[in-house]
Parts: C-alpha cells; sequence; structure tokens
C-alpha cells in the first residue's frame, strides 16, 4: 500500500510540476489591429480562454471563449470546457503553443508565450451541463407546437452573427471572428450545431423569429438572436 502511496503521490507531483512550469499569458500571433486573443494559464490547473477588443483608449469589451481545467501529457496542452466539456488541443513548442483543435478562426494558429500570471483563475459561469439539459428539456416539454425556422441571419445585441443555411451548414460569427462552422439538424424545436473543428454539439432553441442559446461557443449567459 505504501508503495501505491507513493507512486501516486509521484504522479500528482508531476502533473502539478508540468502545470507550474508551463503556466502564463500566451497571446496569439499576428492577430488583428483592434482584437486581442490570450489564453491564461494558472498554476493551480485553471485556465482562462478570451477574446478582446480595444472599443476606444479607455474601454475593452472582453469575450470569455472558454475557461475550465487543463492538463500537459508529453508536448500536448489539453483543455477542457468546464460549462461545455468540449477539448482544446494544444502542441507544446519551447514557448510557443501551437493549434492542434480550438475554434474556427484559430485554425493553423500559434500562441506566443507573453508574461506571468499572478492569480489563480475563478470560475467563468454558474451555469453547468446538467443545468442546460433541464432547460432544453423544459422548453421541447413546453413547445411541442413545431415552430417555423427561417434560414439567413440571426444576430444579437452582443456582436453575435449566426447563418442557418438551408443546405444544413451554419456559420457563427462575433463581431467579423469566426468563432463556429459545421453542420445543423433540427429536434422538434431545438437545433444541434454540430461543430467541425471541436468536434462537439452545441443548441439552440427555435421561437417566433428567435433562437435561443443553450449554449453556443463564446456564450456563457445564453443570448438570444433574432432574426434579420
Amino acid at each position: 500500500m505504501k508503495f501505491i502511496a507513493v507512486i501516486i503521490s509521484m504522479i500528482i507531483y508531476t502533473a502539478a510540476f508540468a502545470q507550474s512550469q508551463i503556466s502564463g499569458i500566451y497571446s496569439l500571433d499576428r492577430f488583428d489591429a483592434n482584437l486581442s486573443c490570450d489564453l491564461y494559464l494558472y498554476e493551480n490547473g485553471n485556465y482562462f480562454f478570451e477574446l478582446s477588443e480595444n472599443v476606444t483608449d479607455d474601454i475593452v469589451e472582453v469575450l470569455i471563449l472558454s475557461c475550465g481545467k487543463f492538463s500537459v501529457t508529453k508536448h500536448e496542452l489539453r483543455l477542457i470546457d468546464e460549462v461545455h466539456n468540449f477539448e482544446l488541443l494544444f502542441i507544446v513548442d519551447n514557448k510557443s503553443l501551437k493549434v492542434k483543435q480550438a475554434f474556427s478562426f484559430l485554425r493553423n494558429k500559434c500562441f506566443i508565450y507573453y508574461g506571468n500570471n499572478t492569480d489563480d483563475g475563478s470560475i467563468c459561469s454558474n451555469i453547468n451541463t446538467l443545468t442546460l439539459q433541464e432547460e432544453r428539456s423544459s422548453y421541447k416539454t413546453s413547445h411541442k407546437t413545431i415552430i417555423p425556422l427561417f434560414y439567413g441571419v440571426f444576430e444579437s445585441d452582443r456582436g453575435f452573427k449566426l447563418i442557418i443555411k438551408p443546405n444544413n451548414k451554419y456559420l457563427l460569427e462575433y463581431k467579423s471572428v469566426v468563432l463556429s462552422e459545421g453542420r445543423w439538424c433540427r429536434d422538434g424545436n431545438e437545433m444541434e450545431l454540430i461543430d467541425f473543428d471541436l468536434k462537439h454539439p452545441f443548441y439552440a432553441l427555435i421561437n417566433e423569429k428567435m433562437l435561443i442559446s443553450k449554449l453556443l461557443p463564446g456564450d456563457y449567459i445564453g443570448i438570444s438572436l433574432f432574426k434579420r
């Protein structure tokens, strides 16, 4: 038993050491002049992934792309989103992180080490997968009559744009940045959107000329998108 305890302790120590070695702030190399994309890796294994825009000299708008826990194995960094449960994968190459699996706009991109972290990160949402499933199930129960789905552009007042195409393809943008693209299918008044890059399903509820996010990539509050 003592031998097993020693092995477990060594594994925990190795994982913690790897996390401390890679912790820091990483920024997307050669990105948009007014937009920044940063990944924060904390020594306690938490991470925070954000997209920010310099609206004015004094105002910066921040969109949470993902947050959760990360782990390092050999030369691969694995991030598990705490709400959606999708995976983000990076190849660790010295002081840079090469994207292996992430959001659509990050294909073949590279993050460069920028600096140290001083805090331990925090939970970005009180919503969890079970809560979302219950909300979707309740909506489908209370909205049994099929609501017409219109193709075209749906927009929110927070900068999101969802394009629903008649060939069952979709495109999700945030201020011209492509967050997600893939295929959609319908089950009653619920839409399932399967992201090509993340290989993960996301959901929206169909209402009168409106789609309710439950939750789409980059959304952690449940936005409403209206038909334009």
